[in-house]
């Protein structure tokens, strides 16, 4: 008789089929670092600074861990909350074959963008397969 004993995290997640894992926004300073140090308390400190401190922020990038093969298309929705403002949406390809079914992936706003959009206020990341929408993460105010 067998006795299956489950400790530890209270969900299970798969990773068949193609999907995003999280997304992390991270601001990026003058020389488009995101952190001062080798730390996640380096970074997570770093970005508290660049977030207080808008003119250290020169510009945006998202990072995205999906899990998938073959050929996708990244999309990124932004809103700011400048009255009248609309949405920008950027998209990348990407081609995953091979071993390994965890990837990472950056769609960086650039700096000149950045400037001209504004500080995003929410934000969408959505995983395509030509017209099929696969899996999306969004943040809490979009």
């Amino acid at each position: 008789m067998a006795v299956w004993v489950l400790t530890g995290c209270g969900t299970i997640q798969t990773l068949s089929g193609t999907g995003i894992v999280k997304v992390l926004p991270h601001y990026l300073d003058e020389e488009g670092q995101h952190t001062d140090g080798p730390t996640l308390l380096h970074r997570d400190s770093y970005q508290d600074e660049l977030r207080d401190n808008p003119k250290l922020t020169h510009s945006i990038r998202y990072d995205v861990n999906w899990y998938g093969t073959g050929e996708v298309t990244l999309r990124l929705e932004l809103r700011n909350s400048e009255p009248g403002s609309k949405p920008i949406s950027m998209e990348q390809r990407i081609v995953k074959s091979g071993l390994g079914n965890r990837h990472w992936a950056s769609i960086k706003i650039d700096p000149e963008t950045y400037r001209e959009f504004g500080r995003p206020y929410s934000w969408r990341v959505s995983l395509w397969r030509g017209q099929e929408m696969l899996d999306e993460e969004e943040s809490f105010l979009w």
